[in-house]
């Protein structure tokens, strides 16, 4: 534990005499390289969590455990913005990374403009949702956690409703999806899944599944002195190997745990049963430069939705012409939309997030036309 202390002092000291010196390297350096330590700097200044001031808790209790007969009981904070009278919809927001709600934060005016309301969620063993840790991790126990806490928000009674998933939410939004449109009580009209995993590992776990397992087993022992060691070391090589933003060691631990329980070529199951519940829609949509996830895995998920209504997007521009042609497809009844956003990464509801909201729009106004 001396040990321990004496690194992460060494490694404050190191830091202040890097912010110290500064001043002293803009003159060696190139300015370009010193623009670049002046964003860094000012990145750490800026408030991050800026949809944490619409906060709100509620406590949640689910079916946990191997045969799902176990009870957990959390304090879960969720994000709710809209009011429910006279919105056309309601999306849920399902994260990947603990503490990631505030990803969908670009979205927010853009729901709002369009009287949508969304709910931002967050999954045991994050900083917003007390307890659950070291039974919450497996897609069952993740998908009893989030329909509780749908429940428990009374979304059955919400006119309209669409599941929205990001990376190793994505998933878990389409397997929710699949479940809750056998319950007539569900008002599903859609999914939308963003960077979503693919149907075998992808590069940001497959290169180190003999360390994630190895860190896992550690996790699962719950022992405090082991925990004392390992959480600052999960914060580096969730932060700093795997390249995920989490807030401290513990939560990269809970955010480590569900890496050993993808789905991958299960998803496909959940696939085939949206083609046999027409009046449920999906978007996926990914990145090719995604640093998780490889382009031709995530091309073979779209695929595998359907080879029609496949869209190419370089640009803005491409953008706004497949918004025009994907509202064609929608109210002509297609099921399936599916999108490469050739130039984007890992995070397309920063990126394009008026197309996502474009996209989950017109699932609801199609949805309205349906009915009439």
């Amino acid at each position: 534990m001396l040990a321990t202390r004496n690194i992460l002092t060494r490694n404050r000291i190191i830091i202040f005499r890097n912010i110290a010196s500064v001043s002293d390297q803009a003159s060696n350096m190139d300015i370009d390289v010193f623009q670049i330590q002046i964003r860094k700097k000012s990145a750490r200044s800026t408030t991050y969590f800026d949809l944490n001031e619409y906060m709100k808790v509620i406590n949640v209790t689910y079916k946990t455990g191997e045969a799902m007969d176990r009870f957990t009981t959390v304090e879960s904070k969720y994000v709710d913005i809209g009011d429910p009278a006279g919105t056309k919809g309601t999306v849920v927001t399902l994260s990947g990374s603990p503490g990631t709600h505030n990803d969908f934060k670009y979205m927010k005016l853009l729901f709002e403009q369009k009287k949508i309301r969304m709910i931002s969620t967050n999954y045991p063993g994050s900083e917003f949702v007390s307890g659950g840790l070291h039974n919450s991790y497996t897609n069952k126990d993740r998908n009893s956690y989030m329909k509780s806490l749908m429940e428990k928000l009374e979304l059955k009674n919400v006119n309209k409703l669409v599941i929205m998933g990001h990376s190793r939410g994505g998933e878990n939004a389409l397997q929710m999806t699949s479940e809750l449109s056998d319950d007539s009580n569900w008002p599903l009209v859609g999914a939308v899944m963003i960077n979503s995993p693919g149907f075998a590992p992808h590069k940001g776990i497959s290169k180190r599944m003999g360390a994630i397992n190895f860190i896992i087993s550690l996790i699962k022992r719950h022992n405090p002195t082991i925990n004392m060691i390992l959480h600052p070391i999960l914060h580096w090589f969730y932060n700093d190997v795997i390249g995920l933003r989490v807030s401290h060691g513990k939560v990269a631990a809970a955010a480590i745990l569900p890496m050993q329980t993808f789905a991958f070529d299960e998803q496909k199951l959940n696939i085939d049963d949206l083609k046999n519940k027409p009046n449920v829609r999906v978007f996926y949509g990914y990145g090719s430069k995604d640093f998780l996830i490889d382009e031709h895995q995530s091309e073979e998920v779209a695929m595998y939705f359907s080879n029609k209504n496949h869209y190419i997007i370089k640009n803005k521009d491409d953008a706004e012409k497949a918004k025009q042609k994907i509202q064609e497809n929608i109210k002509s009844g297609d099921q399936f939309i599916t999108a490469n956003f050739t130039n984007e990464g890992h995070f397309l509801q920063k990126t394009y997030p008026e197309f996502i909201v474009d996209v989950v729009n017109v699932f609801f106004d199609a949805d309205t036309d349906r009915e009439k």
